[in-house]
């Protein structure tokens, strides 16, 4: 799915944009939470096993041929 970066000029404006939002239920992440996110997936995958050769090979072709 798309997504959007909104950069709003002044908090007023981002209570504007937030509040729309919500309104129509649509999920939105402030900078700080997608930073936090990040930070977890990368922690996550630090514990996690290395791919091996072939589990590589798939992955790499999987991301080549996205559109």
């Amino acid at each position: 799915m798309p997504e959007m970066v909104v950069k709003t000029k002044s908090k007023k404006e981002e209570k504007i944009v937030k509040a729309f939002l919500e309104s129509l239920e649509i999920d939105y992440m402030t900078e700080a939470q997608e930073e936090q996110a990040l930070y977890n997936a990368m922690q996550k995958g630090k514990k996690s096993k290395l791919l091996n050769a072939k589990e590589k090979d798939s992955f790499l072709k999987k991301i080549k041929s996205a559109k």
